[in-house]
């Protein structure tokens, strides 16, 4: 008869390493505790391997009061601009012991309220937020601390870290110019966030810094707030709309990658030359826009860098530190010019 093993605690754990059972205690506690040294943390995990002793997480989380989790909530997992957003957290967040735990709400406000509701109850210790909506009840989540992935404009109370998109705008819009563009096409989308009408507004204040109108027609607007396989019909037709125009732009800026290579494609359907007869800048610098072909030209955003910046900010304040000066991050974008952009011709 096979007897079920023992389980094996922390003194055959401090037994095999020759230490205490409080050392050993603080190497497992995943708190990346400063006052064991490395060589001893090493010696403790290494003992822990060969008797095989598993932590009690449960056991843990009720004498500390700290689960060692954290959420992330993002609108669309099937998105290509999160998943290096997420791994820039994760890599902030696991050398300190922590697990992410990953929502994913397709937009739908109840899915967010809900999973909202779901990460006060299940007591994490923080929580990475990029909302849906713009008008999320945020306050039953005190006192758990909260990073809003983004502008943050829609929730100034909280700490956030996004990219400048308006500043993307102006990059690209400055740079039509430079090559000659006059008639610049936008694609942007409806968006609940308060930076879908900001990208349009910097479209405005561009073309009154270059003292020109702005043709209200050369403006498309697709849905922001959906799945990205749904998004992209939406785009083509925007992208048609415009491009069927007998006075079509020479020049479209669609506010992210997604949207542009729906440009491309709609481009391509109808013997339009990109870049020689359409020049197209996108924004995002997803995996995408790199292999297509033509290559995109797009404004790159730092996507990484907002996941670890953010899971830096919530690692401060989950050790009931102050965020002080430092609360609302906004990190700059970048042009990088492939194969979809030249010198106007026409």
């Amino acid at each position: 008869m096979n007897l079920p093993k023992k389980r094996r605690t922390i003194i055959d754990v401090a037994q095999e390493a020759g230490v205490s059972k409080a050392t050993v205690a603080r190497v497992m506690n995943g708190g990346g505790d400063v006052s064991v040294k490395e060589d001893t943390r090493k010696r403790v995990l290494a003992a822990a391997k060969k008797v095989g002793y598993v932590p009690n997480r449960i056991a843990a989380s009720m004498r500390s009061q700290r689960t060692y989790s954290v959420a992330i909530s993002i609108p669309d997992i099937s998105n290509p601009f999160y998943p290096a957003m997420v791994r820039g957290a994760q890599d902030a967040l696991t050398p300190k012991g922590y697990n992410l735990l990953m929502f994913n709400n397709d937009w739908d406000a109840k899915t967010e309220s809900s999973h909202i509701d779901a990460m006060r109850k299940h007591m994490v210790d923080g929580i990475l937020l990029s909302p849906a909506q713009s008008d999320l009840d945020l306050a039953a989540l005190s006192p758990t601390p909260v990073v809003i992935l983004g502008r943050g404009l829609d929730y100034p109370e909280f700490p956030s870290v996004g990219n400048d998109s308006v500043g993307g705008i102006k990059l690209a819009l400055n740079r039509f110019w430079e090559l000659g563009h006059r008639r610049i096409g936008l694609i942007t989308g409806g968006s609940h966030r308060a930076t879908a009408s900001s990208r349009q507004e910097a479209y405005y204040q561009f073309h009154e810094e270059k003292g020109i109108a702005v043709a209200e027609a050369l403006i498309a607007w697709t849905e922001f707030g959906v799945r990205t396989a749904d998004s992209i019909g939406f785009a083509r037709e925007a992208a048609t709309a415009l491009l069927m125009r007998s006075d079509r732009p020479s020049a479209i800026l669609a506010s992210n990658d997604v949207l542009a290579l729906a440009v491309l494609q709609v481009a391509r359907a109808n013997d339009i030359r990109v870049p020689e007869e359409l020049s197209v800048i996108g924004m995002d610098d997803i995996f995408s826009a790199s292999v297509s072909a033509p290559a995109l030209t797009t404004v790159a955003k730092q996507r990484y860098e907002n996941g670890r910046v953010a899971a830096d900010k919530l690692l401060t304040l989950m050790q009931g530190k102050s965020l002080e000066e430092q609360k609302n991050t906004l990190l700059a974008c970048r042009l990088i010019e492939r194969e979809t952009t030249c010198p106007c011709r026409y």
